[in-house]
């Protein structure tokens, strides 16, 4: 009776044989589909009044979900704009109202986007380091970024 209740002890902790894994469908490599991440940006606008606009950030994924990211109502006449090599953002809107204004830009640091706010005056050199955190938000990690 010892023999047998060993016997079953070993039979069960080492377990069946077991059947070779098969990725049948699942093409190369470790047999789990990896898919890449994709978020693109975009600046909206939407008019406030006769003289300002209400500006977001639209973060727009792989499969076509779009998150808007409200940053606030601006006076002038918003556009988008490349922002200057030394701001290191991927995308920027300006809203000039006159001689003066405000940039927006969105940077990439890691899987976070800063969205950050500055003021500006025609014919002054803007400093990056004067730029204020407007919102942030979190994309999946390793996604690819894209400004449009």
């Amino acid at each position: 009776m010892n023999r047998l209740a060993i016997a079953l002890v070993l039979v069960t902790a080492c377990g069946a044989k077991a059947k070779p894994a098969t990725t049948e469908g699942a093409g190369s490599g470790s047999g789990s589909a990896i898919y890449a991440k994709k978020v693109a940006l975009s600046w909206g606008f939407q008019p406030n009044g006769a003289t300002s606009f209400d500006v977001f950030l639209v973060a727009t994924d792989e499969t076509g979900k779009a998150v808007s990211y409200p940053l606030g109502t601006f006076l002038g006449v918003c556009s988008v704009v490349k922002p200057a090599e030394v701001m290191k953002a991927l995308t920027g809107v300006h809203c000039a109202n006159g001689t003066t204004g405000t940039e927006l830009h969105a940077v990439v640091q890691a899987d976070n986007v800063i969205v950050l706010k500055m003021n500006t005056n025609t014919g002054v050199t803007p400093d990056p380091m004067a730029r204020e955190e407007a919102t942030r938000f979190t994309v999946p990690p390793g996604s690819k970024i894209e400004g449009t």
